[in-house]
This record gives structure tokens, sequence and C-alpha cells, in this order.
């Protein structure tokens, strides 16, 4: 990779589950826990099971459907725009936004997303696998987006 450009592709091969979505199945998680615990009058058993359930079901859905969708966003970042290839069952559709035009840009290091703005009012969603990628790549648009 050279210098004056970055480039990643998500979801990687390994990936099973956003960050933010994993929040909400823990929360579902200790719902559905604590709705089975009392519905059981105290049966903790029964709570565990019915949380086991519904995890299982849950990953055995979210692989169904991402293994259908077959969903796939190459990045390719340079000193002079961004290029975005999103992928889903067949269709392709390509997004470029030349950094000169990019007025806004925000990046969550939790949740491993973000969004560029540009001055015509069009968004750019932005995804990574890991912190290291979102941390790269606010870098990156740091420098050179102070040279404009």
């Amino acid at each position: 990779m050279k210098s004056n450009t970055l480039s990643w592709t998500f979801p990687k091969k390994e990936f099973l589950v956003l960050r933010v979505e994993i929040v909400l199945i823990a929360f579902l998680a200790l719902v559905v826990y604590l709705f089975a615990y009392l519905q059981s009058q105290g049966s903790w058993w029964l709570g565990t099971l019915f949380t086991a359930l519904f995890l299982a079901l849950y990953f055995l859905t979210s692989y169904g459907i991402q293994r259908w969708r077959q969903v796939e966003e190459h990045y390719k970042l340079t000193k002079k725009h961004l290029e975005v290839v999103r992928k889903k069952r067949g269709s392709m559709k390509k997004e470029k936004a030349p950094l000169k035009e990019i007025s806004h840009h925000k990046l969550d290091k939790t949740f491993l997303g973000g969004y560029l703005l540009t001055r015509k009012g069009k968004k750019h969603l932005l995804f990574f696998n890991t912190k290291d990628e979102v941390e790269k790549f606010e870098s990156f648009l740091k420098k050179h987006l102070e040279r404009k």
C-alpha cells in the first residue's frame, strides 16, 4: 500500500456482527432472561434456556441473511478523492467524493463507523472493521484536508 492511498474492505471474512449490534443483542438478551425468569416464577434455568434459544435464533438468522445478501464494500481513499464500491447480491454501486468537496466528517471509534458530507449535501457512509482502520482513515483525511 502506498503512502498516498488508503484502502480497506468491509466486512472482513471473519466478520460476524457490528459493535452496535452487540450492544443491542446484550440488552435484548437481558430483557428475554428477565421476562422468562419472572414468568417462570424465579426459575433461573428457564431464563437461561430461553436466552440461549433467543441468541441461537438471532445468530442463525443473522448468518443466513449475511450469506443471502452478500454485502461487501470497498473503500479507497487517495489524496484527491474517496471511492466507495458497494456490492450487494449481484448489483454494484460506485460513489466518488473529491476531498476538496468534503465539508464535514464524523467518525465513531467505538462503533466503527462514520460519514462524510459534501458541499452539495451528499452523505457518504463509512464502515470499518477495526479501530486501527478508523484511526488511519482519520489521520490520512486530516493530513490531506489541511492542504486545501
